[in-house]
């Protein structure tokens, strides 16, 4: 029986490891509806790491359509978050203007 000892050629191709967290924070920052911007900023930050590592390494990673879909998943949660939510409430008394025309009659 004879066996082959030669190295396997190293053909195949594995997901890139910054595209798969980016992935994985968009998810995340999709289920706490993003609420988090923090979540959503590193995720966009993943996926361009992503990007880079697969534009210098074509030939050892795939997953550019995690990256893309990473960083436009966490562009419209933005988005929708900052349509949604209301304006922050801190201080609204220093910006309030009194009724001025107005008299009180007793």
């Amino acid at each position: 029986m004879h066996r082959d000892n030669t190295p396997r050629s190293s053909t195949r191709r594995h997901y890139s490891p910054w595209a798969m967290a980016s992935i994985v924070t968009a998810i995340i920052a999709l289920l706490l509806a993003g609420s988090m911007p923090p979540v959503n900023i590193a995720a966009a930050i993943f996926g361009v790491m992503g990007l880079r590592q697969i534009r210098r390494n074509p030939e050892r990673y795939i997953g550019r359509a995690f990256c893309w879909m990473a960083i436009a998943l966490v562009l419209i949660l933005a988005i929708l978050t900052s349509m949604v939510e209301p304006p922050l409430q801190e201080g609204i008394e220093q910006h309030m203007v009194p009724d001025q025309g107005v008299e009180a009659t007793d």
